[in-house]
């Protein structure tokens, strides 16, 4: 891929003043009709529960006059490209367009990347809803090896702020991930890419990992001292359902925080926030994560020993849904970290099972080796299973 910031006029100087504003890129004439990746996250209130992913998409850049037309690729033979966007060219040479992402990324799409079959049925609704983006201004404009990065501050129609994250590359499915597929919800629950049509059925592909490489996260910086301990046990619970050290634990590097694309950062958030949350974002075709962004709340309740055992429980369940994983709200005897559990049963289970067991909870450990290792999964032998938007399940029911 051939993005280059164009650094116009940025003698010394005039630092200071071009720091804030919006900087075009160049795009190579040799990238038009190329296939990329877009992936997109956002934060209304920036600072506080509102962080949200965009649905991943495969796009083209076709020149049309003065403008560069953002096109969405059918995931199937038969379907219609979609414009999202028309970006402005502010310049040209032989080789490259000068263009203003900045100026053509004016809306955001509600599509959130992550889905499953019982949240529209087995045919892609193709949904466009979107909201406006007003007094735009692109805050960064950054390459990360192969992926241009862009952070852009806006606001939205209740005048809002949003902070928006972009990630651009040139689209390449990983040769070394098998995508693992998904044919119904009725046993366990894994989020799924948006159903394709292959060889004339639907297809679903779970969202999960490549295992053929260390699967890390990164603790921010901002994680107390007194509770580093319990999160690293609570993400490092996943090798015992496993049964392999494929989940690995570092620190994140100063200044690296969530979303970040080159790790998958465990946010340390203060109370303004509404609960702990995790999203991921993946390769729309294959089902590979790429990203995960994980926010952990600080508020507790119970001594220290008690809080860092819950936070060893909530810690789990949030990289459960990292790696993949969905709710399970059944009821009965607890069978796994991905249900929503009181405070003294999840004290337990961050005392009894991830701090001091041998092995993971039983549902977690079958459904996380089938889909990830390839394991037989014995239907009469699963503990019982239920998620959002089922009927009669719910959390607490």
């Amino acid at each position: 891929m051939a993005f280059k910031g164009i650094l116009f006029l940025l003698s010394l100087a005039l630092a200071p003043f071009w720091a804030s504003v919006q900087e075009p890129v160049a795009l190579s004439k040799a990238d038009l009709d190329e296939r990329f990746l877009l992936q997109i996250s956002y934060e209304q209130k920036p600072g506080s529960q509102d962080f949200m992913t965009s649905r991943s998409r495969i796009v083209t850049f076709r020149r049309k006059n003065g403008t560069l037309l953002m096109i969405e690729e059918p995931h199937t033979a038969g379907s219609s490209r979609r414009l999202l966007a028309t970006i402005p060219v502010r310049g040209e040479t032989s080789t490259d367009l000068t263009v203003d992402f900045n100026a053509g990324f004016n809306k955001i799409f509600d599509e959130e990347d992550r889905t499953g079959e019982d949240y529209y049925g087995r045919v892609d609704q193709r949904d466009y809803s979107s909201f406006r983006l007003f007094r735009r201004t692109m805050l960064s404009v950054s390459l990360r090896g192969p992926l241009l990065v862009l952070t852009q501050q806006a606001f939205n129609e209740r005048d809002e702020p949003v902070l928006v994250h972009y990630y651009l590359s040139r689209y390449h499915p990983n040769p070394d991930f098998e995508p693992f597929e998904i044919e119904n919800l009725d046993h366990f629950g894994f989020y799924q890419t948006y159903p394709q049509r292959e060889l004339g059925r639907t297809v679903l592909y779970a969202m999960k990992f490549d295992i053929h490489k260390p699967i890390i996260f990164a603790l921010q910086a901002e994680i107390p001292a007194r509770y580093r301990d319990a999160v690293r046990d609570g993400v490092l619970y996943w090798n015992k359902a496993l049964g392999l050290p494929l989940v690995h634990v570092i620190d994140a590097p100063d200044g690296v925080t969530a979303p970040d694309p080159e790790y998958n950062v465990i946010q340390w958030v203060g109370d303004g926030h509404y609960a702990s949350t995790s999203h991921i974002q993946d390769d729309p075709l294959t089902g590979e994560i790429l990203h995960a962004h994980i926010f952990v709340l600080s508020r507790s309740a119970g001594d220290l020993r008690e809080q860092n055992d819950r936070l060893r429980y909530i810690v789990a369940h949030e990289v459960g849904h990292a790696l993949g994983l969905r709710h399970n709200f059944a009821r009965g005897p607890v069978s796994t970290v991905m249900n929503y559990l009181g405070f003294e049963q999840s004290v337990r289970i961050g005392r009894d099972v991830i701090r001091f067991g041998d092995d993971a909870l039983d549902y977690d450990r079958k459904v996380i080796r089938h889909v990830y290792l390839g394991e037989p999964l014995d239907i009469d032998t699963l503990p019982a299973f239920c998620t959002d938007g089922q009927r009669d399940c719910a959390p607490f029911h």
